[in-house]
């Protein structure tokens, strides 16, 4: 389909699409509406969060605009945009970015009118000049017609084949939009360039509930502005510009954000390391009621991973089914031709290369050359294509006929993998030309890129491309070796598991599988694997390649680990890909250490965690008898793989993390008010039942004596109508052990701090961990007196130890009412953990562990 007959349809779809009730039909003169627009500056504005490095500068600079960029890059500068530092945000970064987008009222207070754009693209002409054109009279906002669709159901097809966007969510959200009586082809805009007179209070409340439903569901924001316009019975006004590249704006060349890529992890997958619980097994109840956006999202993030409670191969074949189905609908009428065809269509209509190929013709020298450079490069497999056109020469058929002939999912049949057809057309701007052909003519002089993964890595024309790309990956394994000790870039990680190449360092190289996505630690990684391994790495005897669980599902297993790349082996907890790890270590001679923080051997089927377990209890029994070494957080712990016979079991117990826990000093708050604090995850609900009557009894006590007692809970509970205790909000999206410390260190204003445990051979297993972070906080604590406390809390020296309900609020007593015994146990509690639960100890352990398997 060439460019005039993709205009063609586009302009009949779009005038079709622009007739829905979503928009404003007005018939007046915009004139004075255009004329007010005209006598006030316009905030011209963007977000960005991450890395962004650059901002586009605009071909065309309007007058009378400011041109304002909010980030939390503190590196990223411009000569023309102002340049604003986003605020301190517990949200994910999609809706960190997002909430300036949908709330201009708040940030943009001193402008009457604003137009955002979304950063990927780059402003090529006069963007007051678009606004003017398109506005309706006594309009408060203008929005541009989606390019393919006209009904959020149709978009919501489209949008849960997009792994990022967690389809059980979805499901929920569309769901309810169809019992409220939204109706369908409602109409539907693409929400990428807005421009609204953003202090309207019509436009504020339009606003403001759209951004709680990107809260309450998922972020993909075209989903709900339709329906909450219809709420709201507003009207945008709406252009007919195609989206993607017109007169004023273009997407610059890179991956187009709709691309579907089957093997990306599931977000949501890592939930129940963030928060300690299977979600199998949780009760959602009322929770999607509250209102609170941290809340909001969490619930978010549960629904997201209950729907998506299958394993890899299934989702990537249920995602397939669902990708195929909505390939063959009628919502993708034109997607498939825009994206392939003529995406981009106005660079297609000025294309130097669609000019120049009208006019050329090809020779056979130049014939020759491309038929010894497909062969030299391998790019196509030849028995494939002779499947599919019997020949005799299939690379000179290829030239002659393929190319110009076969459809481009005909050609992904053929072409090898690695030469990515899609990327390369969309990235590159080619469409009337064959690919292959175009990059032999043209892309290989001029360094285009054929593969997302990898940038232009073809020296020659007469090597194969595999073994290009392996010398190409090669030395970005050996450039990273030299810089880098402990490795987390997923690009090197992925090619080095993947190597057949052994490389020779002086160092000890150790793998490490940790439960949890590397960006997203929770407790266990963070301090038992992390912070130790990497003041480790600084010593200069090791390399430490750190593999998160997001990185598994984007390898081909079997041709993993492919020769001795790692002289150990580190696999903690509970790790999915255990047994194919523990099957290529052994293959190779490598040493296998299993690092664990709990009984998982011995899990009660109360645990919130049994069936997660449970159904990888097989790959951890395997993996505990065949490791060289077992590394477990207490002494308890140790007794239990004892009973299994084994005698490789080293305790390396938990430590005060000194590096993202300042030491806070003891603070008397006066005895008006006495604040009582926990902290932990969901797991914890039996052992907040221990102390219900301690704290109820402690009320009533001192509420005599002219004291409140408040008892408050961090991370513990969900219960906002509970009338013993209080709810503190923490920032559960993303609740990385990083970010939790930060916000635990800066909040935990408690008087005294609590660590009730039930007494249960699971528990008996736990380590002191608590008490550590207590110490640090300057909190003195009272904990059960069970085998994970007694060992470290000496009564009435560095705490109190409780057994039962009378010593509890006999032991609470005493401490609300002497702030000088309060501060005698903080002084102790802190001499002892910087003695005794120092992390240099710990490294020490990990050394010479290491050092002695590879002796």
């Amino acid at each position: 389909m060439g460019y005039d007959e993709i205009y063609e349809t586009y302009q009949e779809l779009s005038e079709e699409h622009v007739n829905r009730d979503l928009f404003n039909h007005s018939t007046q003169s915009a004139e004075e509406t255009i004329e007010d627009i005209k006598n006030n500056k316009i905030a011209i504005y963007t977000a960005f969060t991450g890395d962004y490095d650059t901002l586009k500068h605009p071909e065309v600079i309007d007058e009378n605009c400011d041109y304002i960029c909010f980030t939390d890059n503190p590196e990223l500068t411009s000569d023309l945009w102002k340049i604003i530092p986003m605020e301190d945000s517990i949200l994910d970064n999609n809706r960190k970015a997002k909430q300036y987008k949908l709330l201009p009222h708040k940030y943009l207070k001193d402008y009457k009118y604003s137009f955002w754009l979304d950063g990927t693209f780059k402003i090529k002409g006069s963007i007051r000049e678009y606004i003017y054109k398109y506005i309706k009279a006594n309009s408060q906002m203008l929005v541009v017609v989606h390019t393919e669709r006209d009904c959020v159901y149709e978009e919501y097809k489209a949008s849960k084949i997009i792994p990022r966007y967690p389809r059980a969510v979805m499901e929920e959200q569309i769901e309810f939009y169809r019992s409220q009586g939204f109706p369908e082809h409602y109409g539907l805009g693409v929400m990428g360039a807005l421009f609204r007179q953003h202090n309207h209070p019509d436009v504020i409340k339009v606003m403001e509930d759209w951004w709680d439903e990107n809260i309450k569901y998922t972020n993909q924001d075209q989903l709900s502005f339709a329906y909450v316009a219809w709420k709201n019975d507003f009207h945008p006004s709406v252009s007919r510009v195609y989206y993607w590249d017109n007169e004023y704006w273009a997407k610059e060349a890179g991956d187009y954000h709709h691309k579907v890529i089957f093997t990306t992890p599931i977000t949501s997958d890592n939930l129940r390391a963030k928060i300690g619980v299977e979600v199998e097994n949780m009760e959602l109840g009322d929770s999607i009621d509250l209102s609170r956006e941290e809340l909001y999202l969490l619930v978010n993030d549960v629904k997201g991973m209950a729907g998506y409670r299958i394993d890899t191969a299934g989702r990537i074949g249920y995602l397939q089914n669902e990708y195929n189905e909505f390939m063959g609908s009628n919502s993708l009428k034109l997607t498939k031709p825009l994206r392939v065809a003529g995406d981009l269509a106005r660079k297609v209509k000025h294309s130097h290369y669609l000019k120049s190929l009208k006019n050329s013709n090809v020779n056979a020298t130049v014939e020759l050359e491309e038929y010894s450079a497909i062969k030299n490069l391998g790019i196509i497999n030849e028995s494939n294509y002779a499947h599919i056109h019997p020949c005799l020469d299939p690379i000179l058929h290829f030239i002659e006929e393929g190319s110009k002939t076969d459809s481009i999912d005909d050609k992904m049949k053929y072409v090898d993998p690695i030469f990515d057809l899609y990327y390369y057309i969309t990235v590159n701007d080619v469409r009337d030309e064959d690919p292959i052909l175009h990059y032999l003519r043209k892309g290989i002089h001029m360094k285009l890129r054929f593969n997302r993964k990898y940038p232009n890595f073809v020296d020659n024309i007469t090597e194969n491309l595999h073994l290009q790309l392996d010398n190409f990956a090669t030395d970005r394994i050996k450039k990273e070796l030299d810089s880098n000790r402990y490795i987390t870039d997923s690009k090197v990680l992925i090619d080095y598991i993947v190597t057949t190449k052994e490389f020779k360092t002086d160092t000890i190289k150790v793998g490490v599988f940790l439960e949890d996505n590397f960006d997203n630690m929770n407790a266990c990684p963070f301090i038992r694997i992390h912070t130790p391994f990497s003041k480790l790495s600084e010593s200069g005897d090791y390399h430490f390649f750190i593999y998160g669980q997001e990185i598994m599902p984007l390898l081909d297993i079997d041709n993993m680990i492919n020769a001795h790349i790692f002289d150990v082996i580190v696999v903690q907890r509970v790790n999915p890909f255990s047994n194919q790890i523990l099957k290529k270590a052994k293959k190779h001679n490598i040493k296998i250490v299993y690092e664990a923080d709990d009984d998982f051997l011995n899990i009660d089927p109360e645990n919130p965690s049994y069936h997660y377990i449970i159904n990888n209890f097989n790959n951890i029994k395997k993996l505990v008898t065949n490791s060289e070494q077992i590394v477990v957080s207490t002494n308890g712990l140790k007794e239990r793989f004892n009973k299994m016979d084994l005698d490789n079991v080293e305790v390396i117990k938990n430590y005060y993390v000194n590096d993202s826990l300042p030491l806070k000093a003891f603070k008397f708050r006066g005895n008006e008010f006495i604040k009582i604090g926990y902290f932990g995850t969901l797991t914890h609900g039996d052992d907040i039942e221990l102390v219900r009557n301690v704290i109820l009894r402690l009320k009533e006590i001192f509420s005599k004596k002219g004291i409140t007692v408040l008892f408050e809970i961090a991370g513990a509970s969900l219960d906002e109508n509970s009338d013993w205790f209080n709810i503190i909000k923490i920032p559960y999206y993303p609740m990385s052990m990083h970010t939790f410390y930060d916000w635990l260190g800066k909040h935990s204003e408690w008087d005294i701090g609590i660590i009730p445990l039930v007494n249960t051979d699971f528990n008996s297993c736990k380590s002191e961990l608590k008490y550590i972070e207590f110490a640090a906080l300057g909190i003195p604590v009272v904990a059960s007196n069970v085998e994970a406390y007694n060992r470290s809390i000496k009564d009435g020296v560095n705490g109190y130890l409780a057994s039962n309900e009378d010593e509890w609020v006999d032991k609470m007593s005493l401490l609300i009412e002497d702030p000088v015994l309060r501060n005698g146990f903080v002084n102790n509690a802190r001499d002892d953990i910087l003695e005794n639960y120092n992390l240099k100890s710990r490294v020490n352990q990990w050394d010479e562990i290491f050092k002695g398997l590879i002796e």
